[in-house]
């Protein structure tokens, strides 16, 4: 870190997820020198094992990297590897991490008025923060939302630009407010859509313009520049809740697919030692087989 570098204490709030591993594994790097604290959420929604599409993504983003693979890569701490599983963030970055059900009980504002953040980072996280707690940090909380707001309010925003033929998926940052997806922007990033990647390709990688405009801003917060958001147009906002059968099916019906296994295979890679790989073909493999299994996934 340089002299002139300001050191700040932020709080990272994301879910325990795959996605949420790549977005601390963009963040964390980038933020030595300062003082962070880490919390995850592991909130399901009913729905998520009721409808069979999300039932599955559920499966690629959770079950499997977070409660299979990764415990086998965390097994074998001293091994390097691209990504680190959320034991290894930690280990790597010396960050302290919780797993929180509840953020705004009293038991959360309390850690978090002891912790004193200057900012704190939610991206994913799936919690909703109210007053007592995202008024703590005295910058602010912010939220990056994977869709561009007011327009993709809401869940599934990617799912939502694809069905509807969009161009590219937003990714906005905005402050919290005491709304759902209402606060005032900072920005909107682009990510363009690749009708032959899957939705799943670009759920995990939508958050990274949002990462960039939070580290824009907090350079600029780091040099005493105050962030200048912009209030949302409330006549243009669409709030979207999960898909549901008919929706996934006019999903399939314009050729688009949940997953590839070819780009999970991909991402998971990342987080495995060059000697693993075998045993990640093996993990992978039967995980794929057990997805295509199901007839909503026949079509990937």
């Amino acid at each position: 870190m340089s002299a002139s570098r300001q050191s700040l204490r932020i709080v990272l709030c994301t879910k325990r997820d795959l996605a949420g591993a790549l977005v601390l594994n963009q963040v964390l790097p980038r933020l030595a020198g300062d003082k962070v604290v880490v919390l995850l959420s592991d909130k399901t929604r009913p729905v998520e094992n009721s409808v069979p599409e999300l039932a599955e993504m559920k499966f690629l983003e959770r079950d499997l990297p977070v409660d299979t693979l990764f415990p086998l890569i965390d097994r074998d701490p001293g091994v390097e590897t691209a990504l680190a599983t959320f034991e290894g963030l930690a280990a790597r970055h010396g960050v302290e991490m919780r797993v929180v059900s509840r953020i705004n009980d009293a038991e959360s504002e309390e850690f978090l008025r002891a912790f004193a953040p200057d900012i704190m980072l939610s991206a994913r996280f799936s919690l909703i923060f109210r007053r007592n707690v995202f008024d703590i940090p005295r910058f602010g909380t912010y939220n990056i939302h994977p869709g561009a707001l007011p327009r993709y309010a809401g869940l599934f925003a990617p799912f939502r630009c694809m069905l509807e033929g969009a161009d590219a998926v937003g990714c906005t940052l905005h402050k919290v407010d005491d709304g759902i997806d209402t606060g005032p922007v900072i920005g909107i990033g682009w990510l363009p859509i690749e009708a032959s990647r899957s939705l799943l390709w670009h759920v995990v990688n939508t958050y990274g313009a949002g990462v960039e405009m939070f580290f824009h801003m907090l350079d600029g917060l780091r040099r005493g520049e105050a962030p200048q958001p912009k209030v949302q147009d409330v006549s243009q906002r669409v709030y979207g809740s999960l898909p549901d059968a008919e929706a996934f099916a006019a999903f399939r019906q314009k050729g688009l697919k949940l997953f590839d296994p070819d780009e999970y295979m991909e991402i998971l890679r990342g987080f495995v030692p060059e000697h693993g790989i075998g045993h990640l073909q093996a993990v992978a493999g039967a995980a794929s087989d057990k997805v295509r299994a199901s007839c909503s996934c026949a079509h990937a």
